[in-house]
């Protein structure tokens, strides 16, 4: 080696030692988020990276750790491992505002667990990716982001199927030492063979962000069609058209004109127009029928009802008539004859002649066929004139005068 390769050489090795690698970004980025998003103190104390082979994922996987799948470009998928320590430290201080001690951990990861870590790990790939300097790392470390939560070690080790991964490892110190915990990162090693070229000089651009779903969706084709009108034209008239000829279109079509799928489906309505020059369509605004009732028979093709043949005779109540069946001749079986009911007790030779009453008895103190005795004579009331004297009794007071009215 030269003299100048030697420098050379030499002042690489400074500047790849000024510059922010994967351990750094971590570190810093680790520690600014804790702050900046839940104002909790997170240090990043120790740090590792090893490379590793798909099949030896399994062994990677911390017990009891938050298991999370993270989405990157297309065919690059993350998977990060939270240590229960972590989680529950960061799941405290979103929900109480406070760390406290640790306890016994034996509770195994939910779901509702990874939605409260999936920000963290988020703004950590975010943060450090935008601070790396040097390419390989870069590509490497992408700004991966929250995919699902994996719930167990085996869905997790199907879902990373690169052949080769890079394995970093954080171990952290929570809010001042109350609690220390791992932080693992699989990252899937970048597929040169299958990574962009650059089109000026064939070397490997960087990787670009994964695309979100409205920017995928806003980059798709659709072919529509724009109709202003219909007309019937006998085969004859089309097969004798030249340059030239003017086929004739009712002026009330470019306020109608329908907007149509290549299958014919009608999918909007407008008005034809132009705008600087240009021919523009101007779409009407969607009709909202949800809250007209659907009564009418033109509305049957809306509503996706069977066709109903209504009866031919109706009564003059408008109602149809319903027809009774034809029940024919129905046999009914021989029924057997009902028995004689019984004579009433103490029947005399006519049927049913009820038996005589006993005689009453004898009032008491006679005895039979004796006469009742007389009954004694009432006094005799005294004569008019034999009335008491009522001259003793004081004389009434005159009553007033009433006035009429």
């Amino acid at each position: 080696m030269s003299v100048l390769q030697r420098k050379a050489q030499a002042g690489k090795q400074e500047h790849q030692a000024r510059a922010m690698t994967v351990a750094k970004a971590m570190r810093v980025s680790l520690a600014k988020l804790a702050n900046d998003l839940f104002d909790m103190p997170l240090v990043v104390i120790g740090f590792t990276r090893e490379r590793i082979s798909g099949d030896e994922i399994p062994g990677a996987v911390p017990e009891n750790a938050l298991l999370v799948l993270l989405d990157g470009p297309p065919g690059r998928t993350a998977g990060a491992c939270i240590g229960p320590e972590l989680v529950r430290a960061l799941v405290q201080q979103q929900t109480t505002g406070r760390v406290t001690a640790p306890v016994a951990f034996d509770k195994p990861p939910t779901p509702t667990d990874a939605a409260l870590c999936a920000p963290m790990l988020e703004a950590l790939f975010q943060r450090a990716h935008a601070i790396l300097e040097i390419p390989a790392d870069r590509a490497l470390l992408l700004p991966y982001r929250f995919g699902a939560h994996a719930g167990s070690a085996r869905l997790f080790d199907l879902a990373l199927g690169a052949p080769e991964f890079e394995v970093l490892r954080l171990t952290v110190d929570i809010a001042g030492g109350v609690a220390q915990s791992v932080i693992t990162i699989c990252l899937p090693l970048p597929d040169r063979a299958t990574e962009p070229l650059d089109d000026t000089d064939g070397t490997v651009s960087a990787p670009q962000p994964p695309a979100t779903l409205e920017k995928a969706v806003m980059r798709l084709s659709a072919d529509l069609t724009a109709v202003l009108c219909r007309r019937k034209v006998p085969l004859s008239v089309i097969s004798s058209l030249a340059v030239g000829d003017v086929i004739s279109v009712p002026s009330e079509a470019f306020d109608e004109v329908q907007v149509c799928t290549l299958a014919g489906d009608v999918v909007a309505s407008g008005a034809m127009g132009q705008v600087d020059g240009y021919r523009a369509l101007q779409l009407h605004p969607a009709r909202d029928e949800t809250d007209r009732p659907q009564r009418r028979a033109s509305d049957r093709e809306k509503l996706d009802l069977p066709d109903v043949q209504p009866s031919r005779r109706q009564d003059p109540g408008g109602l149809p008539a319903m027809a009774a069946p034809d029940l024919g001749e129905v046999d009914l079986p021989d029924l057997p004859d009902l028995p004689d009911l019984p004579g009433m007790p103490g029947a005399g030779e006519a049927a049913g002649a009820l038996p005589d009453l006993p005689d009453l008895p004898a009032p008491a103190g006679t005895e039979e066929g004796e006469a009742l005795p007389d009954l004694p004579d009432l006094p005799d009331l005294p004569e008019p004139g034999e009335l008491p004297d009522l001259s003793d009794l004081p004389d009434l007071p005159d009553l007033p005068d009433l006035k009429a009215g």
